[in-house]
């Protein structure tokens, strides 16, 4: 198979790709890359890496995933990039990484979202998992307590499909 990302047809939808509703004529006022200062990668993915970010005016430390446009094509997940940006824009919550800016560049998708050092639940479940180690009931209930709080705030159809893939992992992790 061939690189797609030399097909005009796929240049052609790499452009088409919008995160934002955004009028492309404004696209010089919105904020984008120049915006963050790299300090440098916290982790790698699927499409790209992630990198711990500096934003220029405030200071502030943010995670920002960057994303090759052409490697979600080639991936063919478009659909799923595009419910991933709109189930984080949808929610602001403590218990969860919130997102705070998307923009892109012809080549690239970027998220911004707030910067939490520690690992995710998947890592740790893993890390428990290979220490043949169980959650203690100090865990379990703060597991609990966040799915409760998500129900209780009418979370339940934007993080369903989240919730329960952790639930399953931790079932898993638990029984094997």
């Amino acid at each position: 198979m061939g690189n797609k990302s030399t097909n005009p047809q796929t240049k052609q939808i790499q452009k088409d790709i919008i995160l934002n509703n955004e009028n492309p004529s404004d696209r010089n006022s919105l904020i984008n890359k120049n915006h963050f200062e790299p300090l440098y990668p916290i982790g790698r993915g699927g499409f790209g890496k992630v990198w711990k970010v500096c934003h220029k005016k405030t200071k502030r430390a943010f995670a920002m995933k960057e994303m090759s446009k052409a490697k979600i094509i080639d991936k063919r997940s478009e659909r799923s990039i595009k419910s991933e940006r709109d189930l984080l824009s949808q929610m602001q919550h403590p218990f969860i990484v919130n997102m705070h800016y998307a923009f892109q560049d012809i080549t690239t998708l970027y998220l911004v979202m707030d910067l939490l050092t520690g690992g995710d639940m998947r890592y740790h479940i893993s890390k428990m998992n290979h220490k043949k180690m169980l959650f203690n009931e100090e865990q379990a209930s703060k597991f609990l307590m966040i799915i409760n709080s998500f129900l209780n705030q009418n979370f339940l159809l934007l993080v369903f499909y989240s919730l329960w893939i952790i639930l399953i992992q931790i079932i898993y992790f638990i029984v094997t």
